[in-house]
């Protein structure tokens, strides 16, 4: 009898559960929007949750399904949003009608400290004045102060594939994984451009900035897990007092930024990074920033830079030793740029001077998003019209927008043949001719990533350095299809990112 009552008793509960993973399921009806039938509890998105296949694919392939409407439904897990197919539909959402959607979403509802402090999840005039304070961070002219920073970093780097490559049989090169190498290197440069710490990741893999980084990588593992929790399930998550970030190694962080600001007051050091540049940003702001809001814009800079940074070098590198003639035309650039700079050490402008790295870059930013889609929160209600006046919907406050990059970046309307490898695409030439609002590398509109200079700066730094001396070439373990065998939300094949990196004579 007992245990005909506990059976009855879990599929009275299995059945609660699953009526709950559908419960948002009819948010379209009524509303005049097409959408497709989603899946409980993961949506139209389970392939990326349940790593089968990659977000960017996911996104890419559900909006080819759904390209002929202009806005149309999307779920992802339980939450319903609508989805901005058309880039003239994006353009007046995310920038001429920016007041009515001027926020991000909350993916995951959390009060523990830092989460609320940082400029991604802060909302309306806070956002705005803590954005106005940043941007002066991110200007080319600190970015030269920042790039020196950098020298060092690369210096290991290099000095550690030296020491590979004299173990390593002659004439064969370096086998590793790119990943690996890419993980500890925007390690080294964060913590020294970032946070004002110096380490050496390539020496001591074990340093504590980095077992604690990664620990706290919100795209794999348990911090993972506990996101996807806090988004699905927030009143069971703050019932239970859960945790996304781990609060010991948080105040890590913080201890490191504080200390950092009040040591350098004390004894009135300068250096170009940027707790440097908050601490100065701070006394000009009108805004009285307490010490973790300030420490939060470094904790985002972390997650942004560490993984994004690193990846977008991977599938570069990947592109690069796929299309052999791409590699040779920008080892040429990098060699007439060394043989100019005539002994000196590589400078912010100098990089800033390599059209055709700049090409590469961005068609490598084009083919591998490194945001799969960037999100809106409605805060009044709007009516959303064609250029002919035409309602194609009703907003309502609430309501979750989805601006699908991925998507756009592999249309063949706007890119034609969307998976070749063509860096011409952005030539003086032709880059003209990319439709306004197809290509967001970095986002859109007021509420794009702040830090994109930083992040093309620590990239083309790295392929000058890699590229001078070593070939990027195939070894038996890559990967033989990225699109096919990426898996999760930061498109990283199960197998790695291997390749080889030979010597040049």
């Amino acid at each position: 009898m007992v245990l005909v009552e506990l059976c009855l008793a879990v599929l009275v509960v299995a059945a609660l559960i699953y009526k709950w993973s559908k419960a948002t399921h009819n948010a379209f009806d009524g509303r005049g929007i097409y959408f497709e039938k989603p899946s409980p509890f993961f949506g139209n998105l389970g392939g990326s949750f349940l790593n089968g296949t990659s977000l960017q694919r996911q996104i890419s392939e559900f909006y080819n399904r759904t390209r002929e409407h202009k806005v149309v439904g999307i779920f992802s897990l339980r939450t319903p949003m609508i989805q901005l197919n058309d880039p003239e539909m994006i353009k007046k959402i995310c920038v001429k009608d920016f007041d009515h959607f001027p926020n991000h979403q909350v993916f995951a509802q959390s009060n523990e400290r830092l989460m609320n402090d940082m400029l991604t999840v802060m909302r309306d005039q806070r956002w705005k004045h803590m954005r106005n304070t940043l941007t002066p961070v991110f200007t080319a002219a600190k970015m030269r102060s920042m790039f020196a920073l950098m020298g060092d970093s690369f210096g290991e780097c290099l000095d550690h594939l030296s020491g590979l490559s004299k173990g390593s049989q002659s004439g064969e090169g370096i086998e590793l994984d790119m990943k690996v190498l890419c993980n500890k290197l925007s390690n080294d440069l964060i913590a020294t451009t970032a946070f004002g710490l110096k380490v050496n990741s390539f020496e001591t893999p074990d340093n504590e900035f980095y077992q604690i980084g990664q620990a706290l990588n919100i795209s794999k593992g348990s911090t993972l897990l506990r996101l996807l929790l806090a988004s699905l399930m927030p009143k069971v998550f703050s019932f239970f007092n859960m945790k996304i970030f781990d609060a010991q190694k948080v105040e890590y962080f913080v201890r490191l930024v504080v200390d950092a600001m009040k040591y350098r007051e004390e004894h009135n050091i300068n250096r170009p990074d940027m707790i440097q540049l908050l601490m100065e940003s701070k006394k000009e702001s009108e805004d009285s920033w307490t010490d973790d809001e300030i420490v939060a814009q470094c904790f985002i800079f972390f997650f942004a830079a560490f993984e994004n940074n690193a990846n977008l070098i991977c599938t570069t590198s990947l592109e690069l030793l796929e299309n052999p003639d791409i590699q040779q035309r920008l080892y040429e650039e990098a060699k007439e740029l060394q043989e100019s700079l005539k002994g000196g050490p590589l400078t912010y402008d100098a990089v800033q001077g390599m059209k055709y790295m700049d090409m590469v870059i961005s068609e490598s930013l084009r083919k591998w998003a490194l945001a799969a889609v960037t999100d809106r929160l409605c805060s009044k209600d709007y009516t959303l019209t064609d250029d002919d006046g035409t309602k194609l919907f009703d907003f309502k406050v609430g309501d979750r927008v989805s601006v699908p990059i991925a998507g756009l970046h592999w249309d063949n309307q706007y890119f034609p043949n969307p998976r070749k490898f063509d860096p011409e695409r952005f030539s003086d030439e032709r880059k003209d001719d990319i439709v306004p609002y197809t290509y967001l590398p970095f986002g859109v509109g007021p509420r794009n990533c702040i830090g994109n200079r930083y992040a093309l700066m620590q990239v083309k730094g790295i392929f000058y350095n890699l590229l001078i001396r070593y070939k990027f070439e195939r070894s038996p373990k890559t990967v033989k299809d990225l699109w096919e065998e990426a898996r999760g939300f930061n498109l990283a094949p199960e197998a790695g990112y291997w390749m080889r990196l030979v010597p040049r004579k």
